[in-house]
């Protein structure tokens, strides 16, 4: 493997018996930077690196999960809300989602449903 510098440098990387390179995750935080500033595809930078595909698309994915993954030390969040009745429609709450979608509540035993709805949406985009 060749380090993604724009000087030269060589660095011996140690293997285990298999012919695997152990890196750390700032080393491959380090390759990952790298690559998103070389503008080559993901392939093309591996190779000229030495990495195997399979291990630098692995990567890859790791970190645009661990990105995309809710901020656990986030805590409640508040949103303002406006209550109102409609003329000649049911009193009730509508709860508008994003993408347009809404849902109308208008019984109490409807809630704990629309909780756990709101719940799994949250997890799931």
């Amino acid at each position: 493997m060749t380090t993604p510098t724009s000087t030269t440098q060589l660095t011996i990387m140690k293997t285990d018996e298999l012919g695997r390179v152990q890196t750390t995750p700032e080393q491959r935080e380090t390759w990952l930077d790298a690559f998103e500033q070389s503008g080559m595809s993901g392939a093309a930078f591996a190779r000229l690196h030495g990495i195997k595909y399979q291990t630098f698309a692995y990567w890859r994915q790791q970190r645009k999960r661990e990105r995309s993954a809710p901020d656990a030390t986030a805590g409640p969040f508040f949103e303002e809300i406006e209550v109102r009745r409609e003329h000649g429609g049911q009193a009730g709450l509508r709860v508008a989602l994003p993408g347009g979608a809404s849902v109308v509540v208008d019984r109490a035993d409807q809630f704990p449903m629309v909780a756990a709805l709101l719940k799994y949406l949250e997890h799931s985009c």
